[in-house]
């Protein structure tokens, strides 16, 4: 049985080759003369069109896979299924104009209260990158705030409609509006964002201090990003926006955060590399090494290049090409983006941590972040087993608690019945 699976997992492989290259070719904005007459060959080949849709849905780039097969070959594609992309990409473009006016009242919402914000991601990184709001799938707004705005921030969205909300626990989302302003100063300790839904409207924001959870201490403070936050245009205003060079590393490291779990986390490197006319890359390296994240730097860089052909710097290639890690991780990422299962993402959260263990750099910085992790308590322990503050010390013990329950017992019976 086990050769059999094997064998089908080969052919199916050998199959899915061609659409997995096609996707690769359109999953991008910049096409030369040599790729684009690959993608007018490739879909003349056997294509399964259901299965090509289906993987660029779930790795979030439907909408360049349809803008690329209409800017080339529209004539090419099945009726059927270019119904559908049309379909998708209408109801697509209109969700995000629609996000895109939020975030504008947002901003001047903001703007009056006198809280600097940084909006990332979403409609800000469709324009500038990818050149159009209707190229890039988003579905909530990201906004990066001073850690002294954070609960000023909270309060504010609260009086226009927006509450707390978790994905673990509806309990844990009403504790949040309960912290007094010790649990307040606790949480900004522990927890870099919060996520805000306006039940109405349908609209998600998430509210940013820092950039990673605080296990990834390195990009925990946000200071330097603030320091070369620049003003540029958006919709006739002038917004703050990430400097050119931390862009490339935030970007790196949301995708590392994610264990690059999807394409369109590289597709946003690419885009930004092609379209920025000027690229520190020596600061980008220099600050990449003082924040002890060239590794994710690099497997970023290296993700854009092998998949999506970017062009890099001689010197960088051959940091990368010295590090047998790099590619064995590339390797292991391919084969999650195009080959992965329901099966295969079990137990997904273990096996993150096993991956964000490779990617931080400093032996420090992987101890402290196993003590983050597996003994510092959460919000979810104290909503589950609410104590009195003089047991807080129980919850160091509870938390690994909680973790066995959850990753290991529960992994158990399913290993059993496998045998």
């Amino acid at each position: 049985m086990q050769t059999l699976s094997k064998l089908e997992t080969q052919n199916r492989q050998i199959k899915t080759r061609f659409e997995i290259e096609l996707l690769l070719c359109c999953a991008r904005t910049h096409f030369n003369h040599s790729t684009t007459e690959r993608i007018k060959a490739l879909v003349q080949e056997n294509i399964d069109w259901e299965y090509l849709i289906q993987t660029a849905y779930r790795n979030g780039v439907i909408p360049l896979l349809h803008w690329s097969l209409c800017q080339i070959c529209p004539q090419s594609v099945p009726t059927t299924f270019q119904q559908q992309l049309q379909y998708n990409q209408y109801a697509r473009t209109q969700r995000n104009f629609i996000l895109t006016s939020k975030l504008l009242k947002l901003l001047e919402l903001f703007e009056a209260n006198n809280i600097p914000v940084i909006p990332f991601k979403g409609p800000i990184l469709a324009i500038s990158a990818y050149g159009d709001i209707s190229r890039r799938d988003f579905y909530d707004l990201d906004i990066l705030v001073s850690k002294q705005d954070f609960w000023k921030t909270k309060e504010l969205l609260a009086d226009q409609g927006y509450q707390p909300y978790s994905n673990s626990s509806e309990k844990e989302a009403i504790y949040l509006n309960t912290l007094n302003a010790e649990q307040q100063k606790a949480y900004l300790e522990s927890h870099w964002e919060l996520h805000l839904v306006d039940e109405c409207n349908r609209i998600t924001i998430d509210v940013h201090h820092g950039m990673l959870p605080k296990q990834f201490s390195f990009l925990f403070d946000t200071e330097w990003i603030w320091k070369d936050a620049q003003l540029k245009p958006f919709a006739n205003k002038m917004v703050l926006n990430f400097a050119l060079e931390d862009l490339i590393l935030i970007l790196c490291s949301q995708g590392a955060k994610d264990c690059w779990l999807q394409l369109n986390r590289v597709c946003d490197i690419a885009q930004v590399i092609r379209t920025s006319c000027e690229m520190n890359w020596e600061r980008i390296c220099e600050r990449a090494a003082k924040l002890h994240m060239t590794r994710i730097l690099l497997l970023g860089l290296l993700l854009a290049h092998e998949l999506l052909e970017v062009e890099l710097p001689k010197s960088i290639l051959q940091q990368i090409q010295a590090s047998p890690l790099l590619k064995s991780l590339s390797s292991q990422i391919y084969t999650q983006l195009f080959y992965t299962t329901e099966s295969s993402l079990e137990n997904w959260k273990v096996r993150s941590s096993f991956f964000h263990l490779k990617m931080i750099e400093h032996p420090w910085h992987k101890i402290r972040y196993c003590y983050e992790h597996l003994l510092v308590p959460t919000v979810a322990d104290r909503v589950i087993l609410p104590l009195p503050n003089f047991f807080s010390f129980f919850y160091y013990l509870v938390r690994p608690i909680r973790l066995i329950t959850m990753y290991i017992i529960r992994v158990l019976p399913s290993k059993r019945y496998s045998k």
